[in-house]
């Protein structure tokens, strides 16, 4: 998941008269990079969302993408506070295969992937995520990420039990819609795809 992929509504305190808004997404993209793996299998993929944010810091949102063998859709739905340069989201999420064996070694009777927890604290422009899976916590991914201008660096580290796998990105926003990202991925619990560099580039807008 992209890392994941939501953002979240984040104020200092509950205004007097609050507010609701709907948005909407979509995008075009070369592969499917998920945390650090292309788990489209080379093939391009297409994408779309819907969020709902309201001023309290509630939200919750829809997301779908096609794969390498059939489609994924993910259910989300948190509370982001900010106060100065500090903020602090918490989010839960479901991840659903209806129809493929995509992701085989996770995936359930009901098709759905098992579900995880998000903790992220931010100061400024850097941020800091645990996703820690909600049946079994040693199934934890960890990363960090700092936003430079229109660059992007990102570290992360996936611990699968007794496996893990570290990956690197650096991404750049060339317009409002078009970006690159450069990842490379090492580890004993990769695909054999993230053993080498991957360029992901990416159109996407909202409305």
């Amino acid at each position: 998941l992209s890392l994941a992929i939501a953002g979240s509504a984040s104020v200092a305190m509950v205004p007097a008269a609050a507010q609701a808004e709907v948005s909407y997404n979509a995008a075009v993209s070369n592969m499917y990079l998920w945390r650090g793996q292309d788990i489209s299998d080379g093939q391009g993929v297409i994408s779309g969302g819907l969020d709902y944010a309201h001023d309290s810091g509630l939200y919750a949102g829809v997301w779908a993408s096609s794969e390498a063998a059939g489609t994924e859709t993910d259910l989300y739905g948190g509370y982001g506070f900010s106060s100065g340069d500090f903020g602090l989201n918490l989010a839960y999420w479901a991840y659903f295969y209806p129809s493929d064996g995509t992701k085989d070694s996770f995936d359930r009777d009901d098709g759905s992937l098992a579900s995880e927890y998000e903790v992220t604290l931010s100061y400024a422009d850097l941020s800091a995520t645990a996703m820690i899976n909600t049946e079994d916590t040693e199934y934890v991914y960890y990363s960090l990420n700092y936003g430079i201008g229109d660059f992007g660096l990102h570290a992360g580290m996936y611990e699968l039990g007794d496996d893990d796998y570290t990956d690197v990105n650096v991404s750049y926003a060339a317009t409002e819609n078009l970006s690159f990202t450069l990842s490379k991925a090492q580890g004993d619990a990769l695909l054999e795809s993230a053993e080498k560099p991957m360029l992901n580039v990416t159109y996407a807008f909202s409305f």
